[in-house]
């Protein structure tokens, strides 16, 4: 029986390309597709937001095996980098509006 985890096979028949790279393109547009309403919506005001959503989404895509654990754990790391400047930017009264 197949199911959702076979769809990066079928585009690579399809295209003639490889499965890791259908993987890539379908990350993307699962990203994409979760990100951009979320943008639109909150009009560039919360970029807390985003993160959430992309840590979500790339959860989603781990599970569903198209995407890498291990770009999840970069993600994670950069998302904590993020989260500490603007901590620090908040408490130190610099950078912003």
């Amino acid at each position: 029986m197949q199911g959702i985890e076979d769809i990066p096979g079928w585009l690579a028949d399809a295209w003639l390309i490889d499965e890791a790279v259908a993987q890539v393109i379908l990350s993307i547009i699962v990203i994409f597709t979760i990100l951009l309403p979320v943008m639109y919506l909150s009009k560039g005001k919360n970029p807390t937001l985003y993160m959430i959503f992309a840590f979500l989404a790339e959860c989603l895509l781990v599970g569903l095996g198209w995407m890498p654990f291990w770009i999840l754990i970069a993600t994670c790391c950069v998302m904590a980098i993020a989260v500490a400047l603007l901590g620090s930017n908040a408490v130190l009264g610099t950078g912003g509006d």
